[in-house]
Order: structure tokens, then C-alpha cells, then sequence
């Protein structure tokens, strides 16, 4: 008589993980905005109403109480019906012409020590999908989860899937993508700037909080994390101008410019 031997489930691989967000983390500006006065420049934008409702809405994402899909709606509005290859192109073009150079220098350093440790590098926005691959490409991130827009033919429908990587939203996304690549986080590390993302700060191993607002600030200060500052770039400083603190738990470098 044969036996049946059972089968044995392989293993699911255990990673470390470096999580960053992207706007006033590791760029200095709001691609976002960046990409809402590109569509000004290229005529995309006729609606009278469109900058006064943009501006009340950035001031309520600082206070945390932006409707999310509201102003997604707004900011994506006159995408509706445009092709993906056409926005594509007029976003390589940003990408290219202005958000790289707004980079923070010491970013490269930190993204360097984790990929030298053998870490995953994952870039997660609450910006559109069609600005932060460009700038995941450039940097050399593993995997980007970012807003992503809906299409039809070819062409975008003003609508996005959910659910959103924005505050909470940004844990199903990263819990869906570990769930996907059959990964479990060994370790986890997460950088940002806002009080947006306390949420997954929360849930990291290692909370970095970078060019934190003062929400975050205070934040941070309640729970003894170590707030790190990157500058923007300075005529004299080198173009990946390298880190000199090291943190004295795991000797990752501490965010600092020349």
C-alpha cells in the first residue's frame, strides 16, 4: 500500500521593507500641484473654478480633512477622455524637465543603504500613478503603489480604483501588494513628512518621520521618534550629496544635506 504524502506549503519569504512616501519626503514639492499648473500650461485647464476650489483643498489635506476622492475628481477632471500615451508624455515631461531636479540630495544615500542591506524599496503616493513611476524609475524603487486612474479604450475616465493610497488607505494597498508577491515584512521601515500617514508610520518596525509638518512634529515627539530633515539641493552641494549621521540603532543614515 502507497502512502500519500501531504503537501507541505512552501514558505512565504520574509523581507525587510523601506517604505517611502514621495511629496516633501523625498522631492521637494507636491507633484500634484506640480502636475495641476502643468495642465494650466498646456491649456488642459479652462474651468474659472478650478484654483480657488485646488488652493481650499490643499489647506484642508494639511489640516487632514481633505475628501480625498473629491479632489481627486477635481485634479483629474481635465484628464477625462484624454489617452493615456498623451498624459503619459506631458507627465515624462515634468518628471524630466523639473521634478527630478527637486529631489532631495541625501535621498539618494538613504535609498542606496537600504538597497545595500538587501531591503525592498517601495515608493507609496498619494499622487497620481502616471507622476510617481517616473520618478520610482529614476530612483530605483522595487514596487510603487500610487493612485491609479481608471481607463476606457485606451483613454481615462476622470475615475479611480479603490481603495485609495492615501492615511489608511495606504496599509490595504501595502497589505494587498504583500498578499500578491506572497510576501510577510520581517522588518519594516516607513519615511514621511505628514500627519496624513501616521496611520502606516503606526504599523512600521522603524518610523521615520522626514520634513515633518507640525502636526507630525508633535506627533513624533509624543511617541520619541527621531525627526529627520532633508534640504533642498544647494548650489554647492554635490548632485547626490551623501549622508554623515548614522542612527545608532542599525547605522541607517540620518537624513542631512551638505
Amino acid at each position: 500500500m502507497s502512502l500519500k504524502m501531504p503537501v507541505v506549503p512552501a514558505a512565504t519569504p520574509a523581507v525587510s521593507l523601506a517604505i517611502f512616501d514621495l511629496d516633501h519626503t523625498l522631492l521637494a514639492a507636491d507633484s500634484s500641484q506640480s502636475w495641476a499648473e502643468e495642465m494650466q500650461r498646456l491649456g488642459w485647464i479652462d474651468d474659472q473654478q478650478f484654483w480657488p476650489q485646488h488652493q481650499a483643498m490643499m489647506r484642508e489635506y494639511e489640516q487632514g480633512d481633505l475628501d480625498m476622492l473629491a479632489y481627486l475628481r477635481l485634479n483629474l477632471s481635465p484628464l477625462k477622455g484624454r489617452s493615456i500615451d498623451e498624459v503619459q508624455h506631458a507627465a515624462n515631461h515634468l518628471v524630466h524637465q523639473q521634478l527630478i531636479q527637486q529631489i532631495y540630495p541625501a535621498a539618494y544615500a538613504l535609498l542606496d543603504w537600504h538597497r545595500q542591506q538587501g531591503h525592498i524599496l517601495l515608493l507609496i503616493s498619494a499622487s497620481e500613478d502616471f507622476l510617481v513611476q517616473p520618478l520610482a524609475d529614476h530612483l530605483g524603487f522595487d514596487a510603487v503603489l500610487a493612485i491609479q486612474l481608471l481607463s476606457e479604450h485606451q483613454r481615462y475616465t476622470g475615475q479611480v480604483a479603490l481603495p485609495l493610497s492615501y492615511q489608511q488607505g495606504k496599509i490595504e494597498r501595502l497589505q494587498s501588494w504583500l498578499a500578491e508577491q506572497k510576501l510577510t515584512v520581517q522588518r519594516s521601515w516607513f519615511y514621511s513628512d505628514s500627519h496624513n500617514d501616521l496611520p502606516l508610520l503606526e504599523w512600521v518596525d522603524e518610523p521615520r518621520p522626514v520634513n515633518a509638518n507640525p502636526r507630525l512634529s508633535q506627533a513624533a515627539a509624543a511617541r520619541g521618534w527621531i525627526v529627520q530633515t532633508l534640504a533642498p539641493l544647494h548650489p554647492s552641494c554635490p548632485s547626490h550629496s551623501p549622508a554623515t549621521h548614522f542612527n545608532s540603532a542599525d547605522r541607517s543614515p540620518l537624513a542631512r544635506n551638505c
